[in-house]
């Protein structure tokens, strides 16, 4: 016989509530839910973890970007200057130049994201031909046969 823990009836063995009053004869323990606690080491090292893997990412395509576009790239161009006569003028890239003077045909070479020419003819005769040439294709071309004629050309990688 199993005792009504609220009005005392004895109740048969196999009742799970009281024939009398309708309380529960056996109680089963209520379940507490237990919540897992995260330590603070392990909640640091997920942090690092998870910026570790955004610093990864952000590299990644970072340097996809920059590597496989050509117009993000520094290139060599060769600045061609074709004259019959004497010349003078600038030559640079990148925010840096330097001036040049010759005779007749001159190549030079400049490295950079953009490069510029600017050359002036010193006689009232002749012709003045600058080209800029970046893998072995001519992206820029300008001709004068002016009287000390100037002639301006520029290129971007």
């Amino acid at each position: 016989m199993v005792k009504c823990n609220k009005c005392g009836y004895e109740n048969k063995e196999e009742n799970n509530y009281c024939s009398n009053c309708g309380y529960p004869l056996k109680q089963t323990p209520q379940e507490t839910k237990v919540q897992p606690q995260i330590s603070t080491k392990t909640m640091v090292i997920g942090l690092l973890v998870f910026f570790l893997l955004i610093g990864i990412i952000w590299g990644a395509i970072w340097w996809w970007t920059f590597s496989s576009t050509p117009s993000l790239r520094k290139s060599t161009f060769h600045i061609v200057i074709e004259s019959d006569t004497s010349w003078m003028g600038s030559i640079g890239g990148d925010g840096s130049s330097k001036s040049i003077s010759g005779y007749g045909s001159a190549t030079y070479d400049v490295t950079g994201y953009i490069v510029s020419a600017v050359i002036q003819k010193q006689t009232s005769y002749g012709y003045l031909t600058i080209k800029i040439v970046r893998d072995g294709k001519v992206v820029d071309s300008q001709t004068t046969s002016a009287p000390y004629g100037v002639v301006t050309v520029s290129a971007s990688s």
